[in-house]
């Protein structure tokens, strides 16, 4: 399995070299808990195979990561703000110098993230968490989090599309729709070309009314 690249431990120059030893390993453990429970199952990842995945002592897993429910809250957590940070790279490289939102090629690039491990991931640890209350706790918790924030980015990456009456309800048929379908995908796969098709021209149609607004006409506005 390969995953997208770990998220960046912040500026370490006012760190001392056993703290920034501490948080690359933490990372590394991170990054092995989301490779055991794509390559092995959300039931058999055990704290021992995530460790030995990662490379670390017992000792050093129990030191970040006392027990495999902490491990789990905390993964949960880092799959999140990974699935987050690689929608906003990936919707930034899209729309770069465009006097518009691309409306087309953004659907592209968030379908092609839902075909990601990354998303493998999150829909084992979602179908896993119907049975496990811990689980379940942790992820409503921070998939809460994470809609209030991947609204905040969504505004942030689509200003003019975020002037129109329709973008929040824009917002959640785009994400609703292609997460099921990725489901789907995942389950059976096989997913109809036209859905994509259906789904571009709907979201075209209901941001005729901002068609006009421009991207940088918008941020210049909002930094008035």
């Amino acid at each position: 399995m390969t995953l997208p690249k770990p998220i960046e431990v912040a500026d370490n120059r006012d760190k001392t070299w056993q703290q920034t030893k501490s948080e690359n390993t933490r990372t590394a453990i991170l990054e092995a808990a989301l490779a055991c429970f794509y390559d092995l199952g959300y039931g058999a990842t055990t704290t021992e195979k995530v460790a030995k995945r990662a490379g670390v002592s017992r000792g050093a897993m129990l030191h970040h990561f006392p027990s495999r429910l902490h491990l789990v809250r905390e993964a949960v957590r880092y799959l999140y703000v990974k699935r987050l940070q690689l929608f906003e790279e990936q919707e930034l490289k899209v729309n770069e110098g465009a006097e518009h939102t691309r409306i087309s090629e953004g659907i592209d690039a968030y379908w092609q993230q839902l075909h990601s491990p990354l998303f493998t991931v999150f829909h084992e640890l979602r179908v896993a968490a119907r049975t496990d209350s811990d689980l379940q706790e942790a992820m409503a918790l921070d998939l809460q989090k994470l809609d209030e924030s991947w609204a905040e980015v969504a505004i942030s990456l689509f200003p003019d599309l975020a002037q129109s009456e329709d973008f929040e309800t824009a917002n959640l048929l785009t994400v609703f729709m292609l997460e099921g379908m990725a489901n789907r995908g995942i389950t059976t796969g096989s997913i109809p070309d036209k859905m994509i098709l259906l789904l571009k021209s709907q979201l075209t149609e209901m941001f005729a009314d901002v068609s006009d607004v421009g991207r940088s006409t918008v941020k210049t506005r909002t930094t008035d």
